[in-house]
């Protein structure tokens, strides 16, 4: 496998494995929808410190590799992915907890954050360790899910 095609593979195996992470958090915690942010805050940015070269490589190739011969299996990943959280949204919906939000802006009150500060630990801009602000940005995650407009059913 030339150098392409391992990177490849590495970024795809990553990122399904935060995914499959994720989905744990759910089968653990998912009748607790404050747990499952605050645990989902937490996840993202303790993925990113455990492993800083596997957290540059799915920064610097993710798209290359969602455009090459993985593609697809990355594309079927992120559906399953999807799928599994749509239903979780669906369910505490149904159960009152959470408004049913629509998955993109849960996704982007959640992860963009994390994402940010896992950008800015990446590039040597913070002293802190990601994980060290996973309380803060956990709480601040749930307000704002709370504070999401219920999306149309």
């Amino acid at each position: 496998m030339n150098d392409d095609g391992e990177i490849d593979g590495q970024v795809v195996a990553a990122l399904e494995d935060h995914q499959r992470r994720t989905v744990e958090i759910l089968e653990r915690e998912g009748d607790d929808p404050e747990a499952v942010v605050q645990a989902l805050v937490r996840l993202h940015l303790e993925w990113t410190e455990e492993d800083r070269e596997r957290a540059i490589t799915v920064s610097r190739h993710r798209n290359a590799v969602a455009a090459g011969p993985l593609g697809e299996r990355l594309a079927a990943a992120n559906r399953e992915w999807f799928s599994t959280m749509k239903a979780w949204i669906d369910a505490q919906a149904e159960t009152g907890s959470i408004e049913p939000v629509s998955f993109n802006l849960l996704h982007a009150v959640i992860f963009a954050p994390t994402q940010e500060i896992a950008k800015l630990w990446l590039a040597g801009r913070l002293k802190r360790p990601p994980a060290s602000y996973a309380d803060a940005l956990g709480d601040a995650a749930w307000a704002a899910v709370r504070a999401l407009p219920a999306r149309d059913r």
